[in-house]
């Protein structure tokens, strides 16, 4: 039980936990800058030979996908499709024969997309194919534009081995049936990683956060992997961490476009949700303390001063530069937030707690601790609304398709979407210490009608 002197600095240690969680986010602002500036485009003028890779295990929409890849602006000699199924029975083998330079390839047994991509990337640098010098991954359930693999073959100028492209929402192409609150929310996961996020990190060289569609890997990055070596539940946020360790270099590049397909129902946005936190969390375990020895060896050889020859090569200077700050990113950018939501949460519970102990212990109603509780919530709710005001902002142009009540009511409710993410988190990490869901197989979610 709470006295008036220990809720009065329970309350002052909020405030405390609110201001210096905000001095130690304020340069993540420079992070949502960046995503308001226009982007930087590119033009090559040699056409890469490039293979788009579909791993379409028990898909049923992919004509669509097809579609939008045979109306490409980009020379139709300089492209092939590879299709990736699990049986030799899938439908979409007899599909893909319609399709001008369309292939399938069986992969039986296939439990995560890993190995589908691994199977197919194997097979596509043996000696005697045809040499592709990008794969380009896009998801079956995606559409994509139709100056897509054009501008792919633009992003060669930047001299990157891994370029990710913006994502848009497939459902925003249909009617309002296809949209709901779930899906405007869940859209907003593409707008926070990338205009504010990965558009900052290609301005300073750093390692992008990937998304395992609607990227281009180069080949000479896929033959040092020797395919595709992931098995994660986020292969995708497997490579943004080794590309990380090995110093790949990467960058976002807004003017390839992708459609993604967002369930429709909250169950199944959840279902994605879990997968993308229970993927986070086994690659954080496997390789969070790699990162940390890279991070403070960088640390170490600035103030030895080990790096003398880096400073004769301003273009290795620029990568190890970029290099340090994507460690400094991936280690301490959460570390602000993680400070805020648990000390808000502590002290929210406290209080809580607080006032229903006096109300059920000696039938009184503490009207101080029920206010603290109410305020800390509502600044946590407040913090998080306008985190959601500056995402439709940065990318207004994406969210122009669905109505402003759709905007505003997803202004309002996504701020209970996001602290669902703390469940999930929390879920992932207990399952993966207690063992109990070490592995789990490829699992089917709803799809769109075709």
């Amino acid at each position: 039980m709470l006295n008036s002197f220990q809720a009065e600095f329970l309350f002052n240690l909020f405030v405390f936990i609110c201001a210096f969680s905000l001095v130690l986010y304020l340069p993540r602002i420079r992070y949502y800058i960046a995503g308001l500036k226009k982007p930087r485009r590119a033009f090559n003028q040699e056409k890469k030979s490039l293979a788009v890779i579909v791993p379409a295990k028990n898909e049923k929409g992919l004509r669509v996908l097809l579609d939008s890849l045979a109306a490409q602006t980009y020379d139709k000699d300089f492209y092939d499709i590879h299709v990736v199924v699990g049986d030799k029975n899938d439908p979409n083998i007899e599909l893909c024969k319609s399709y001008k330079n369309c292939f399938s390839k069986v992969i039986e047994n296939q439990t995560c997309k890993g190995e589908a991509l691994d199977g197919i990337l194997q097979d596509l640098l043996q000696e005697g194919k045809r040499k592709y010098e990008g794969f380009v991954i896009v998801d079956a359930d995606n559409i994509v534009d139709a100056n897509f693999l054009m501008e792919m073959n633009n992003a060669f100028a930047f001299d990157k081995q891994i370029v990710l492209g913006k994502r848009c929402v497939k459902n925003y192409l249909y009617g309002k049936k296809y949209r709901s609150w779930a899906v405007n929310c869940n859209a907003l996961t593409y707008t926070f990683l990338d205009k504010m996020g990965n558009c900052f990190r290609t301005e300073r060289n750093m390692s992008n956060t990937i998304c395992g569609t609607g990227l281009m890997v180069r080949r000479d990055l896929v033959q040092a992997m020797g395919g595709w070596p992931y098995r994660s539940m986020t292969e995708d946020f497997e490579l943004t961490v080794t590309a990380l360790l090995n110093n790949w270099t990467s960058c976002y590049y807004e003017y390839a476009v992708t459609y993604t397909e967002e369930g429709i129902s909250l169950k199944s946005c959840n279902a994605r949700r879990r997968r993308w936190l229970m993927g986070y969390a086994q690659v954080g375990v496997k390789y969070g303390k790699l990162v940390s020895q890279k991070f403070w060896k960088y640390v170490r050889d600035f103030f030895c001063g080990s790096k003398e020859s880096v400073a004769q090569n301003s273009k290795q200077a620029e990568l190890e530069s970029g290099n340090f700050w994507g460690c400094f990113d991936y280690l301490f950018s959460f570390v602000p937030l993680y400070i805020y939501f648990a000390g808000t949460a502590i002290l929210a519970l406290a209080f809580m707690g607080d006032a229903a102990y006096k109300f059920f212990a000696f039938q009184t109603v503490d009207l101080y601790s029920l206010h603290c509780a109410v305020k800390i919530l509502l600044v946590l709710y407040g913090v998080l609304f306008f985190y959601t005001a500056i995402a439709f902002y940065e990318d207004r142009a994406m969210y122009g398709a669905i109505s402003v009540f759709e905007k505003v009511f997803a202004l309002f409710v996504n701020p209970f979407y996001i602290t669902q993410y703390a469940q999930f988190y929390i879920e992932a990490y207990y399952l993966l210490l207690t063992k109990k869901k070490a592995k789990q197989s490829w699992i089917q979610v709803e799809r769109m009608e075709s």
